[in-house]
């Protein structure tokens, strides 16, 4: 039952050329992410105020993929979105994955992550130059999936690495029999600008190869079969904190699966990364404490310092929650919340309703939701950006995977926001 059920939640790590998973992070900016945050003194916690829920605005979907660039090819799709705010040009950066190719049927689809802004979050202008492109070396440990980017602002020095992105990248499928995700591993890579990304060189990585930070060898080093994915950095007091999701199995083709949740790993220089062994998966997270594989995944953290309070949105849905949903690719029913004073020891409640649920009658999610979704905090409030299934304003030939076949379809980035106009 637990090998099924897990496998019922595949989406959470899937495999598919030219798609995306997962969620991203917040804190490219002081006010988004806890930079440098004092963690003592409880004197300078404010108390919590009353907040409001996550309201869906008007004008969704706010960006769509299908519109052409310089190089005369399109994007297929959007995906794993990375929303925060940057303070000293007041706009709203968003990071997310996509597949890039001449056509939505073109079998020769590149993975790339994107870069947007907006003033206003209803108008988003994409850069033409991607932020990180799919490794072309076909033997690089990311040359399949390069996605799930998450961004953090770090002050120089040096100049050159102010902005960190970690991603989840994989150059091949899980190696067990009967799985349909891929191979995961988490990357690392740096930026002047936040425009255009560096990965950490091979001589940097702890393993040797371009970008590659973080194995599921190094979370769960006693398992037959382990992967990390869905990367969500922050920087707390000098220190990176990262959570991410996490799996593995062990036995005979890894047929038992004994971890599956949000894990948690620290670091001094966003390279060498020390994970948080209580925490592989966090134990607070679960949905049945003695059941290591009841985590759930694509985490997205805020540490507030204001409140001296720690936030995640994630995803942990049983079978069937999303089977409504016409269009079956991995799909969401709703985004979770939980809070925490220290980030270890993590309060949330399955039993009460998710901070965002999936509606048939929402403009963007008209037939489902896609896994994972961003929340960013400006110092007011919170947005939250996340990706919907539509059958609305859909490119020519874009289609979508159903429970029968395919239908005329298009992914589009959709904004909620809690405590914002």
């Amino acid at each position: 039952m637990l090998r099924g059920l897990v496998r019922a939640l595949w989406f959470l790590f899937p495999l598919g050329v030219g798609f995306a998973l997962g969620c991203g992070d917040d804190g490219a900016s002081p006010k988004d992410g806890g930079q440098d945050a004092p963690l003592d003194g409880a004197a300078t916690c404010q108390a919590q105020g009353a907040t409001g829920q996550f309201i869906r605005r008007a004008n969704n979907p706010r960006l769509l993929p299908g519109q052409a660039f310089t190089d005369g090819k399109l994007d297929l799709s959007i995906a794993d979105p990375d929303v925060h705010w940057d303070a000293s040009t007041t706009t709203w950066q968003l990071y997310y994955a996509t597949a890039h190719a001449t056509t939505f049927a073109d079998a020769n689809q590149v993975q790339l992550i994107r870069h947007a802004t907006s003033a206003d979050r209803i108008t988003w202008t994409v850069a033409d130059a991607p932020a990180l492109t799919a490794a072309a070396d076909p033997t690089a440990w990311d040359h399949l999936d390069t996605e799930t980017p998450t961004l953090v602002f770090s002050p120089p020095p040096p100049p050159d690495r102010r902005y960190l992105m970690l991603y989840a990248g994989a150059n091949r499928a899980f190696p067990q029999p009967g799985y349909s995700f891929a191979d995961y591993a988490i990357g690392a890579a740096f930026s002047a600008d936040g425009v255009t990304f560096t990965r950490v060189p091979a001589a940097e990585s702890p393993h040797g190869q371009d970008g590659l930070v973080l194995t599921g060898a190094d979370i769960y080093s006693g398992a037959v079969g382990a992967i990390v994915s869905d990367p969500d950095v922050v920087l707390v007091d000098g220190v990176y904190h990262l959570f991410f999701s996490s799996f593995a199995c062990s036995g005979a083709s890894c047929a038992t699966v004994d971890e599956y949740g949000i894990a948690h790993a620290t670091s001094t220089d966003g390279i060498h990364w020390t994970p948080i062994p209580t925490e592989s998966p966090i134990r607070s997270l679960l949905r049945a404490s003695a059941n290591l594989a009841t985590g759930g995944g694509q985490p997205s953290v805020i540490y507030d310092a204001t409140h001296c309070k720690w936030e995640m949105w994630l995803t942990n849905d049983l079978a069937g929650d999303h089977a409504a949903q016409p269009v079956a690719f991995n799909n969401m029913a709703g985004v979770w919340h939980a809070d925490s004073t220290d980030g270890t020891s993590w309060h949330i409640n399955y039993v009460f309703a998710r901070d965002l649920v999936w509606s048939q009658t929402e403009a963007g999610e008209h037939l489902g939701l896609r896994t994972g979704a961003d929340v960013g905090d400006n110092g007011n409030g919170r947005l939250m950006a996340f990706v919907g299934f539509d059958d609305q304003n859909v490119p020519t030939d874009f289609t979508l995977p159903s429970t029968t076949g395919v239908v005329p379809g298009v992914m589009g980035l959709s904004i909620a926001t809690r405590d914002l106009p």
